[in-house]
Parts: C-alpha cells; sequence; structure tokens
C-alpha cells in the first residue's frame, strides 16, 4: 500500500482463506514426515526382481514407525492418513500401481523420485519454506523479536533486510524483483504485515511476520483435521471423487440476488404465476433475496446447494484500505447487468468489502461478465466497498431492469 495508507484500526486483522492454509498444511505434515523418515534412516534404495527402486520405504515399516512415534494411534488411521497425503500426490507406490496399504510393498515421496508437480500457489509456497528456513537461520537471524510503538512483536522481520536476504541470496537480481516475492507472498497469505496495515515494501520501518509456523513439529494424525469428516479416501483405480460443498447458514449469511430455476413438473400457468411473484414489490423480491420465500423453505440455501458453492470463494479477504490503495492489485471494470423475469443471478457475501460468493452461470450477471471474487465498488453510481452486503443486496434489488456496477478484480484472476 502507498504511505500513509492505514487501517483505522491496527489490530483489525484481515481474515484469510482457510482452504489455501490447509492445503499448505497438508504439505507440511508431508514434508515432515519425509524428513523424519530421512533422518530415520528408512527411506534407501531397495530391489525387487533385480530391478533397483531408489529413496523408497516399505509399506509395513513405515506404518509400523508412524505407530511406535505416536503419529497415529491406529495402523489403520496410519493408513487413512498416508491415503490423504497418496491423494494430494505427495506420496505413491513406487509403480502406481497400489494404494497405501500395510504390506511388503515400496512407496516413494514424489519430491524424492522428481514426479512432484507443483501449481503457482505451491511452487510460491514451498519458496516460502526455504525462505523461513534461511531468514530463521542461526548465521542470518533476520527473524526475531522487535519492540515497535510500546508492543512486542515475536517472530517478525523487517521488509528491507527481506530484501536484503533474497539479494545476497542471488534468489533475484534487483531489489524490484525481491520486493515483488514479498508481495507475492502477502497476497496469498503466506506472510503479513504485523498489523496487516501495510503491504509488502522495502522499507527498514515495516515488520513482518509468517503466518504459518514452519518449525512446529506436525503429526500425520492432524491431516484429518484438514480434510472433510466424510473425506472419500481414493484409491489409485478409483475415479476422481467430486467434493460436493453443502451451504450452512454461517453468522453473516451471503444475499442472493433472486434467481431460482422452474421445476420441470411445473404446468404453464404456476411457472408464470411464479415469475410474476418475483418480479413484484421491491419487498418481495427483497424476501426472496433473503431467502423467505413464504413456504417455509430457504430458497438461497436451495440455489447454493445446486450451485454446489463452498463456504467461501476467496483465495484471501483484502482489506478496504487495499483495494482503495494507489498500488492495489486489483483494477476496476464497470458492468451492466439487465434484469430477467428471475432476478440477476448471483450471490454476494462480505461486510466491508461485498464480493461475489457465486454466479449463475445460466443468468444475466454470467453472460454481463460477473465473476466470483470480485469485489463490488458501487452500485449504479453509489460507492459501496464500505457498506456491508445486506445493504448493497438492497441496492441492487431497488434496480427493477439493470443495475450498474463496478466490480474490483485481481490482476491474478483478470490474466494481466
Amino acid at each position: 500500500m502507498s504511505d500513509g495508507s492505514k487501517t483505522p484500526s491496527g489490530s483489525n486483522v484481515r481474515n484469510r482463506s482457510s482452504s489455501f492454509c490447509k492445503i499448505n498444511e497438508i504439505y507440511l505434515i508431508g514434508g515432515y514426515l519425509r524428513e523424519a523418515l530421512h533422518e530415520a534412516d528408512l527411506i534407501k534404495d531397495r530391489k525387487y526382481h533385480l530391478r533397483t527402486y531408489r529413496s523408497c520405504i516399505v509399506g509395513k515399516d513405515l506404518i509400523d514407525w508412524l505407530v511406535n512415534n505416536k503419529h497415529c494411534d491406529t495402523r489403520q488411521s496410519a493408513i487413512d492418513g498416508l491415503l490423504v497425503l497418496q491423494q494430494h500426490s505427495i506420496i505413491h507406490h513406487v509403480c502406481d500401481d497400489h494404494d497405501i496399504k500395510d504390506q511388503v510393498l515400496f512407496y516413494r515421496f514424489r519430491r524424492d523420485d522428481g514426479t512432484f508437480t507443483e501449481d503457482k500457489d505451491l511452487t510460491l509456497f514451498y519458496k516460502a519454506l526455504e525462505l523461513y528456513k534461511g531468514l530463521s537461520s542461526r548465521n542470518k537471524k533476520v527473524i526475531k523479536s522487535y519492540q515497535q510503538d510500546g508492543e512486542l512483536f515475536r517472530n517478525a522481520f523487517r521488509g528491507s533486510e527481506f530484501v536484503d536476504y533474497v539479494l545476497n541470496e542471488g534468489l533475484v537480481y534487483s531489489r524490484d524483483e525481491a520486493v515483488s516475492i514479498g508481495r507475492s507472498l502477502l497476497e496469498c497469505d503466506t506472510i503479513r504485515h504485523v498489523t496487516d496495515d501495510y503491504h509488502f515494501r522495502d522499507d527498514q520501518r515495516l515488520l513482518y511476520q509468517f503466518t504459518i509456523d514452519f518449525s512446529r513439529q506436525r503429526y500425520l494424525s492432524e491431516v484429518f483435521n484438514y480434510v472433510p469428516r466424510d473425506h472419500h479416501l481414493k484409491s489409485n483405480n478409483e475415479p476422481e471423487a467430486k467434493h460436493q460443498f453443502r451451504f450452512q447458514t454461517p453468522p453473516s449469511s451471503p444475499v442472493l440476488v433472486a434467481r431460482q430455476h422452474n421445476s420441470t413438473t411445473e404446468d404453464s400457468d404456476s411457472s408464470r404465476e411464479r415469475r410474476s411473484s418475483t418480479t413484484g414489490s421491491s419487498d418481495d423480491r427483497l424476501r426472496s433475496l433473503s431467502g423467505d420465500s413464504g413456504n417455509g423453505t430457504d430458497s438461497s440455501e436451495t440455489l447454493i446447494e445446486k450451485m454446489n458453492t463452498p463456504r467461501s470463494v476467496l483465495l484471501r479477504h483484502a482489506t478496504v484500505d487495499e483495494l482503495e490503495s494507489p498500488d492495489t492489485p486489483y483494477v476496476k471494470q464497470t458492468i451492466k447487468i439487465p434484469s430477467d423475469p428471475v432476478g440477476y443471478g448471483f450471490v454476494i457475501r462480505g461486510d466491508c468489502p461485498t464480493y461475489v460468493q457465486a454466479v449463475d452461470p445460466m443468468g444475466p450477471a454470467a453472460r454481463a461478465g460477473l465473476k466470483i471474487r470480485q469485489y463490488i465498488y458501487s452500485v449504479n453510481g453509489q460507492y459501496v466497498l464500505r457498506t456491508d452486503h445486506k445493504s448493497v443486496g438492497k441496492l441492487i434489488m431497488q434496480c427493477v431492469s439493470y443495475v450498474n456496477m463496478i466490480v474490483m478484480t485481481h490482476k491474478r484472476d483478470a490474466g494481466m
């Protein structure tokens, strides 16, 4: 963010994306397990039928070690935990012929055999892990405790010292490139400004912290904290499982900009009657907006279940100050959405700022170019970044034929 731009209160901590943190924790658990098994000398080259399999471990020995070292209470829970790692492409059978079994079969970590594929976010995550190790090493000791403005910040580092380290290690060729790495880490919630007031900058005065405790010892049983309770443990021979997300009303529920689909069993008269009811007064439209259908059913829950919408689509929750900053990574776009007989066809959520949670792919909002994760900047010329989603929903529903909105999209999602 630009100089001098601060949130009203330094204690207002940004809400972070849980899904990204969960996947990182699973990879950290797998990484810790791999290092521990190497230290225990259980990962080694093994021969079978005159063929050598490098850097592998016997499934039965692995499960013995996990139970004996209190990673899991039972052999079955150890198998279940390893299946989670297998699904996340962390460990696999050396020939990919078996899922995890308590047998004399060879398994290997994909990082040991070069078959591990990393997407952009995961590559950045592992870069953060290596940076953490370097910044916290004894000879560098960039990460330490700082006293600032009467407050103690533990395990923090200065923005300028981060840039110095990245540059001196030869990871980049310029300070601007080092700042770019810091900004990327902050935007994916791997690091944060200690009071969430500033974006990453090459500044001696600004302190940052890693949001993940990379140094904490982790156990395999912890993977169950980061997968759904009904998580389907898939073997290699099974088709990829689809994750169904069900809507549960949170303390701050999303607002549905009404769009319901006609049942195929409805006759034309009842269909026209229901369409007419959704295009009636603003009060009627607002009841449909909030899910009060008048017959004891929650229309917003029904539609969101149909759309398989997770609790939040945000990769990271941006603050209003970040969106308003001159150096914000978000770009503005004007969208005009006409209303069809059953509404606009999108869901909004969030309080200061409001964002797009879901878009009906068959609705007018989708045709106009509205997308999930866009923040709503204004509605018909009225600034709404500091307005809660219910009030924004009322403004939208007051528009009878169309609504003009300015939305803000991260450059990552805008393809810039």
